[in-house]
C-alpha cells in the first residue's frame, strides 16, 4: 500500500512562538511534485514492501515516513539530489528501518511485534 500526500494548496499560516504568522498562499498544483512523490513511494514499496510509506513533496523537498514505524520520524531529501535510480531514497528508507531494529526488506510482523513503546506511546527506535 502506498500513501502519497499532496498539497493542493500550501499552508497559509503557521503558529510560531505563540503567534499566527501568515504565509504566501499558492494554488498551483505541481505535476512534477506529484510524479516525484509517486516514484519515490513506488521505489520504497518495491524495495521495502509493506511498510506503508508516506511521501510528501513540496518546494523541492521530499519528506518520507513509514506510517508503521512512527508519524513523527522519517527523512527529508532535496529533490534535486535524488538520482535516476533513487539510490539515496532506498538508502534512507533502509536506514529508517534499521534505526527501529528492523531488517531492510519486506515488513516482518514477528520482528515488528518485538518493538516496544516509550512512556508516551510511541515506538522506541534508536532514541535511547
Amino acid at each position: 500500500m502506498l500513501l502519497i500526500l499532496l498539497m493542493m494548496e500550501k499552508e497559509f499560516s503557521i503558529k510560531q512562538r505563540g503567534h499566527r504568522v501568515e504565509l504566501e498562499k499558492a494554488d498551483k498544483f505541481n505535476v512534477h511534485d506529484f510524479s516525484l512523490a509517486k516514484n519515490v513511494a513506488e521505489k520504497l514499496e518495491e524495495k521495502y514492501p509493506g511498510w506503508l510509506w508516506a511521501v510528501h513533496v513540496m518546494d523541492g523537498v521530499v519528506g518520507v515516513k513509514s506510517m508503521r514505524l512512527s508519524g513523527n520520524w522519517g527523512f527529508i531529501l532535496h529533490a534535486d539530489k535524488i538520482d535516476n535510480d533513487y539510490k539515496a531514497v532506498v538508502n534512507a528508507g533502509g536506514e529508517i528501518l534499521e534505526r527501529y531494529r528492523q531488517s531492510r526488506g519486506k515488513f516482518d510482523q514477528v520482528k515488528y511485534a518485538d518493538l516496544v513503546m516509550d512512556d508516551k506511546g510511541r515506538l522506541n527506535g534508536d532514541l535511547h
